[in-house]
């Protein structure tokens, strides 16, 4: 900041000395003319953007430099009086800026379920947008910020934060940032950054319903990553959608693993499929428990939009995010000036959230009777979360004739009645691996 004081200290003498000499100020008994000034942003002595309170750039206006008028030889150019002629420094003009677009992935893109969603939508910007784009996989939350400067020198001014971990860390990088753009999964909206997420938990429903048709042995089991989007809430819409058919006796197992140990994910299917478990579903980072499970001849249910490639045999159905029109309506916004930061939240009905086609392995009726819920609400005629509810130790949390709102289903931290046994076998990793900052195209 010292150094923009100086300058303006320097301007400021420059003006005072030429008083009534330069051709553009006014001499005694004129009135003043108006100092053109430019915009320009507080850094501090290591070059960071300093900010308000809030968390906004300090912007001030300061005046143009004044230069001498030369002639075409490079000569001071005077007038009849022999003064020296000045004017302005003359402004750049306004260059278009050339978007480029960073993902930036916790997971491995070939670990496929929610980073094959993004890896579509990425695809889609690229194919609709003209817009060049590039990625970061493998990244821990604590390595965000370095990712994002890595993204920066590749040119990057919009930043898509592909997993709900980075969503603090994505709003944090916003508020000090003057030239970039974020889009950040699960996140608030801000001065340039919008949040998106969506209800993952309709289609859930839907496939519990699916699950409960096809089991022969009436005992579900569910694999889930404790740090998925709203993993409380679409483990516990799954279950009421089971509960469509089974009632009061829903048997449905569930067992925690991290989507990026297969050790944790193998040891935790197989304990599933011991329990009597023949149809599971998968709620991971990864598709790597669709595909395990499958390979044991159970029939899998996951939220991964390529479960006829990944499990042709086996799979009932999936549930997934459809990121691409959301995406690319937010990165055209930007690059057409009109972006309107906002924390948007898709559902069914907005074709945010989607279904994936029935397999082969179907039991008859299977699409009839979930296509009829699924069609009830896409028009909004079926909510999953409406009372009476209890949760597993049987304190009611829905009270009867009341429906929980988007809000409270993300918010939801408890399990629902049906659920009869759960397991972790998440394991504490002390010196994760994380990303080598590799950018890929």
């Amino acid at each position: 900041m010292s150094g923009i004081k100086k300058k303006l200290k320097n301007i400021a003498a420059i003006l005072l000395a030429s008083a009534c000499l330069l051709t553009f100020t006014a001499c005694e008994g004129e009135p003043e003319e108006t100092v053109p000034t430019k915009q320009v942003t507080f850094v501090d002595e290591f070059g960071d953007v300093v900010t308000d309170e809030d968390g906004e750039p300090v912007l001030t206006d300061v005046p143009l430099e004044t230069i001498v008028v030369t002639d075409e030889e490079g000569n001071p150019v005077t007038d009849e009086s022999g003064n020296t002629q000045f004017e302005y420094e003359t402004l750049p003009e306004e260059e278009k800026t050339v978007y480029k677009v960073g993902f930036v992935y916790n997971g491995f893109v070939s670990d496929g379920a929610t980073n094959g969603c993004f890896e579509v939508a990425r695809s889609q910007i690229e194919k609709s947008l003209g817009i060049e784009t590039c990625y970061i996989e493998n990244c821990l939350v604590a390595d965000f910020p370095e990712a994002i400067n890595t993204l920066k020198d590749e040119g990057c001014n919009i930043i898509v934060a592909c997993s709900p971990k980075f969503a603090n860390s994505a709003t944090k990088e916003n508020k000090g940032s003057v030239d970039t753009y974020y889009i950040a999964f699960n996140a608030e909206e801000g001065r340039m950054i919008s949040g998106f997420g969506g209800s993952l938990y309709q289609t859930a429903a839907v496939c519990g319903l699916a699950a409960a048709h096809n089991t022969k042995t009436n005992t579900i089991g569910v694999i889930s990553d404790p740090g998925e989007y709203n993993a409380y809430g679409v483990i516990d819409a799954f279950v009421l959608g089971a509960s469509e058919i089974w009632s009061t006796h829903t048997d449905v197992r569930l067992n925690w693993a991290w989507s990026n140990s297969h050790k944790e994910i193998e040891q935790a299917v197989d304990d599933l499929i011991s329990q009597g478990c023949d149809v599971i579903m998968s709620y991971m980072e990864s598709d790597y428990a669709v595909k395990y499970a499958s390979s044991k001849g159970i029939k899998v249910i996951g939220n991964c939009y390529n479960m006829p490639e990944i499990a042709p045999e086996n799979y009932l159905t999936g549930f997934f995010f459809n990121f691409s029109t959301f995406l690319v309506d937010e990165v055209r916004s930007i690059v057409n000036e009109n972006f309107n930061p906002r924390a948007y939240s898709g559902d069914v009905g907005a074709g945010m959230i989607r279904l994936v086609n029935f397999g082969e392995s179907c039991e008859t009726g299977t699409e009839d009777i979930c296509k009829t819920l699924y069609d009830y609400i896409k028009e909004g005629k079926a909510e999953i979360f409406m009372g009476e509810i209890k949760n597993t130790d049987g304190k009611i949390m829905v009270e009867k004739g009341q429906t929980m709102s988007f809000h409270h289903v993300l918010a939801i931290n408890w399990l629902v009645q049906g659920i009869r046994k759960t397991q972790k076998f998440t394991e504490v990793i002390d010196d994760p691996v994380g990303t080598d900052f590799s950018v890929h195209k």
